[in-house]
């Protein structure tokens, strides 16, 4: 089994093209994968968004950090109640934000959360829960283990080989096919595909 880890910015453009071809990624490829969406948060982070182009609506760091942390904590109490749902949640508020230009609210977070067909209630409780701080420090705690310390970057790993794993960082679809398909890469043997889709040409 693949166990694929993709630490991403909560928000961006780029994080959003990353998602995507991991999930296409993860649809095609005939091994069984254990995938998750890790966001990151650090000043780095922080201040590479706020100078950015997607950037259309924040000129103060302490708002925006405090914006995306509270899109974390959002993401995670969607988790919480379903993975699947929680991507759901996390695609939507996405485009919302970066797509639409919305600034991230925490009424907007309410408002997805219906849209993704989430248990409501249930929803506002976790959203700011410690229980959904602990875990976003543990997500932290999980990048910091793995070196990861850009956005977007994919750790991937094959269970059933010892230390057969890469970290990749400024994850694309080009250095996907390059892990999928180059002898020299540790990975290339553990990754094959019966039935490859035209949504991910790269992989043949």
């Amino acid at each position: 089994m693949l166990d694929v880890y993709l630490f991403v910015a909560p928000l961006g453009k780029p994080c959003m093209r990353s998602e995507k071809v991991m999930m296409e990624f993860v649809h095609n490829v005939d091994q069984k994968v254990s995938f998750q969406i890790i966001p990151m948060l650090n000043m780095q982070l922080v201040q590479d968004y706020l100078h950015s182009n997607d950037n259309q609506s924040y000129e103060n760091y302490n708002a925006l950090a405090e914006d995306m942390y509270h899109l974390i904590l959002d993401y995670k109490a969607a988790l919480f109640q379903c993975k699947r749902d929680g991507r759901t949640f996390l695609k939507l508020m996405q485009t919302e934000l970066n797509q639409k230009g919305i600034v991230y609210s925490q009424s907007l977070g309410s408002e997805i959360a219906r849209q993704a067909h989430l248990d409501l209630e249930m929803f506002e409780v976790d959203r700011r829960s410690q229980l959904a701080k602990d875990s976003f420090k543990a997500d932290q705690q999980t990048a910091l283990e793995m070196n990861v310390t850009s956005s977007p970057s994919a750790v991937i790993f094959d269970d059933q080989a010892d230390e057969c794993g890469i970290l990749v960082e400024n994850f694309s679809d080009d250095v996907l096919q390059q892990i999928c398909q180059d002898t020299d890469c540790p990975l290339s043997s553990s990754i094959s595909f019966t039935h490859p889709t035209i949504s991910f040409p790269h992989v043949l």
